[in-house]
């Protein structure tokens, strides 16, 4: 079974990390719908009739590869943005990516 290296030394196991994305997703979501009644993009601020997605401002899997796993399941490093704002910043991160 895979596992992955924390910014602490530890390491978690994938399994157990999947479920803590999970729970931090729901979270969010849960969070901001406590604040403001509704859930909406953080981006644009659209709400009705769209899809969202919460979406890490780090990649998952750049946080396993680069030792910080526990990083990728911090509802502080996820943003609620709709489908459209979401692949707008994943295109431009693959942009700066290949960039480098």
């Amino acid at each position: 079974m895979n596992s992955y290296r924390c910014s602490d030394g530890s390491r978690v196991k994938e399994s157990v990390l999947k479920v803590a994305i999970r729970k931090a997703k729901a979270e969010k979501l849960r969070q901001q719908h406590d604040e403001y009644g509704y859930n909406f993009c953080e981006e644009c601020g659209i709400s009705n009739g769209t899809y969202l997605d919460c979406s890490h401002e780090e990649s998952v899997k750049s946080c396993k590869e680069n030792g910080r796993a526990e990083k990728a399941a911090d509802v502080n490093y996820i943003t609620i943005r709709c489908r459209k704002c979401h692949q707008k910043k994943d295109k431009l991160n693959l942009v700066f990516t290949n960039d480098n």
